[in-house]
């Protein structure tokens, strides 16, 4: 909230270069926490397997959140034609739907199959609403066909987070104490998918000026995921291993 508060009351000049700032280190907290999670927990069982893809993901954007940060210090302006960035946001896409797949595995007796008929319609007229407005009214016939696919990714792959997370999400609503740490990498999934939807759009329509916005949804992205690692670390990992120790003894 006081990230928010603070971009609001800068100067227009100030606003991205500040969000971008906190954006990246939010970025850098989650991945550190990933990282710090794998190291304790190992890879063994479906949570070893769901943090190292979830951790893998989170470093692959933040390193392509970093370059971001970078061109815009050195004044050098994004393209839409695809580059490094779109690379790693394009790989860390996969593992992060690999880490969604693995919860899903893990709750699947909870999971309601009309909840998931009906998200996945919704998620795939979503997709296809935001998709159609890009192709009628965003490019011009004379944009390059690459700039226009790459463009046309990010809310494409959004559908293997969005309808995933949504579903998580609902399966958990009454049992989420148990499974904080699925519960809040899934809102946070969630909440980055809707981000990418509204950047892309205001991006492609040469809406600059409101990037900010939405990079402080990516933020509070990062910032839930720091939530779910911290307690992943503090709590899950710290019982197991004093339970590890007890059996021993």
């Amino acid at each position: 909230m006081s990230v928010s508060l603070i971009a609001l009351l800068l100067d227009v000049k100030y606003k991205h270069s500040f969000v971008l700032l906190v954006l990246n280190i939010a970025g850098g907290t989650a991945s550190t926490l990933g990282v710090i999670a794998i190291i304790r927990y190992g890879l063994s069982g479906l949570h070893g397997k769901s943090y190292l893809s979830l951790t893998i993901g989170i470093i692959l954007w933040f390193l392509a959140d970093l370059i971001v940060y970078y061109y815009f210090i050195i004044n050098v302006e994004e393209l839409i034609d695809i580059s490094i960035i779109d690379v790693l946001y394009f790989i860390g896409y996969g593992f992060l739907s690999l880490h969604l797949f693995f919860i899903m595995k893990d709750i699947q007796r909870k999971i309601n199959l009309a909840h998931v008929i009906i998200i996945s319609i919704l998620t795939i007229l979503f997709v296809f609403y935001i998709v159609t407005n890009l192709l009628v009214s965003e490019f011009d016939i004379d944009d390059n066909f690459i700039s226009i696919v790459v463009s046309l990714m990010y809310p494409i792959l959004d559908l293997i987070l969005i309808a995933p997370s949504a579903i998580i999400l609902i399966s958990l609503r009454k049992d989420y104490q148990q499974s904080i740490p699925w519960f809040l990498s899934s809102l946070s999934l969630f909440v980055n998918a809707i981000a990418d939807d509204g950047y892309v759009i205001d991006f492609i329509s040469g809406n600059s000026e409101n990037l900010w916005i939405w990079e402080l949804f990516y933020f509070a992205d990062f910032i839930i995921m720091s939530g779910a690692l911290f307690w992943y670390n503090k709590f899950h990992i710290s019982n197991n291993t004093k339970l590890i120790h007890i059996t021993k003894q």
